[in-house]
C-alpha cells in the first residue's frame, strides 16, 4: 500500500514547468561575445552575432547586415519595395534550463518573434530599446535553439522595422519547487500518516 502512495506522490508531483520570460538591462559588453554572466549566473555558452564570430544562420526574404560588425541585422526593406521577413537561428551544444537573447534597439528597429526550441516566447517592439536581454527560464534541461523574425512591422515613431541582434546565451538557474509541489507532499505524507495504523491493525 504504501508503495502505492509513493508512486502516486511521485506522478502527482511531476509537472510540465512553464516558461518564464523577463527582459532585463544588458551592462556587459558584447562585442567580442565576452558575456559573462545574467542575473549573476554564469553563460556557459554564447552564440555571437556579432565581431569575432558569426554563430547564426539567417535565411527569408530582406537582407542582412552586420557581418563582422557588433551585431548581425535583419533589414526590413519593404519601404524599397522588397516585401517578406527573413529570421536567424542558432543552437547550443551544451545543456542548460534558461536561454537569453541578447538585443540592440535603436530607431530603426521594429517588430520581433522569438522563438525558443520552436515555442513562441513573444512577440516585442524593439523600437528604442537599447542594449537588452529577453531572458527565458524554467525550461527543460536540454540542448535548446533559439529563432528570431524580423516581421517588417514597425510602430509609426521608427523609420524601420529592422532588428539587431548581438547573440544568445546559455546558462543554469537554480530550479525552485513550486507550492503546489510542496501541498502535494504534504497531502502525501498525510496519506501514510492515515494508513499507517491500519496496516498495524491487518498485521
Amino acid at each position: 500500500m504504501t508503495r502505492i502512495l509513493v508512486v502516486t506522490l511521485l506522478l502527482l508531483s511531476s509537472h510540465v514547468s512553464a516558461l518564464s520570460m523577463q527582459w532585463i538591462p544588458l551592462e556587459a559588453a558584447t562585442r567580442q561575445g565576452n558575456l559573462g554572466d545574467i542575473n549573476g549566473n554564469a553563460v556557459i555558452e554564447y552564440r555571437n552575432a556579432g565581431r569575432g564570430g558569426i554563430d547564426w544562420d539567417v535565411s527569408g526574404v530582406g537582407p542582412r547586415g552586420g557581418l563582422g560588425a557588433r551585431e548581425l541585422w535583419l533589414f526590413d526593406d519593404s519601404a524599397a519595395g522588397i516585401p517578406g521577413t527573413s529570421e536567424a537561428t542558432t543552437a547550443f551544444s551544451v545543456i542548460s534550463n534558461s536561454v537569453g537573447f541578447i538585443m540592440a534597439g535603436d530607431h530603426n528597429d521594429g517588430f520581433a518573434q522569438f522563438f525558443v526550441d520552436n515555442i513562441d516566447v513573444g512577440t516585442y517592439d524593439m523600437y528604442r530599446t537599447g542594449n537588452i536581454i529577453l531572458v527565458v527560464t524554467e525550461l527543460d534541461s536540454v540542448a535548446h535553439s533559439l529563432r528570431i523574425v524580423q516581421l517588417g512591422r514597425h510602430n509609426p515613431n521608427s523609420t524601420k522595422g529592422d532588428v539587431a541582434i548581438f547573440g544568445g546565451a546559455a546558462f543554469n538557474t537554480p530550479a525552485i519547487p513550486e507550492p503546489q509541489t510542496y501541498l502535494m507532499l504534504l497531502a502525501g505524507l498525510g496519506l501514510i500518516g492515515f494508513v499507517a495504523p491500519y496496516r498495524k491493525q491487518n498485521a
